[in-house]
């Protein structure tokens, strides 16, 4: 919420921040949440793995929205971006580019937790990394952030 311009409009249209790294109250913070968001429903935008990754590294998927797609039983919008070519985690430069955030095919309700969470992230990397290929980044370029 405190990003630049960014975190006043997630402010104003009503997004739920949360505690990172709080575990099992970041879960219960975000499930609350989405209760009192039923009452004035909307579209529910999370990061799974917690916060945006440097492009290439892998980094683990969060449980949370695991949780929310069970809790919920509604389908699930995955997205890949290769935005983080363009507009690294650091500074404030940005880099000239395409950013590209393309919608995957939904995710329909009924599965495990772990099958939601195996086919969420095979989804997303798979995609993501032949965004990535298709801007020019290979894997070893680490010198974009």
């Amino acid at each position: 919420m405190w990003t630049p311009f960014i975190g006043l409009y997630a402010k104003r249209l009503g997004c739920i921040p949360i505690t990172r790294g709080k575990g099992g109250t970041s879960i219960a913070q975000m499930l609350k949440g989405v209760a009192k968001g039923f009452r004035d429903p909307g579209q529910l935008i999370i990061y799974p793995q917690g916060t945006r990754v440097v492009p290439g590294v892998q980094a683990p998927y969060k449980i949370g929205g695991a949780v929310l797609y069970e809790e919920l039983g509604q389908p699930c919008i995955p997205a890949a971006t290769n935005a983080g070519l363009f507009w690294p985690r650091k500074g404030i430069m940005r880099n000239p580019g395409l950013a590209v955030v393309e919608f995957l095919p939904r995710i329909e309700p009924g599965l495990s937790i772990q099958a939601f969470m195996e086919r969420l992230e095979t989804t997303i990397e798979t995609r993501t990394n032949q965004l990535l290929a298709e801007s020019g980044f290979l894997q070893n370029d680490q010198n974009r952030e």
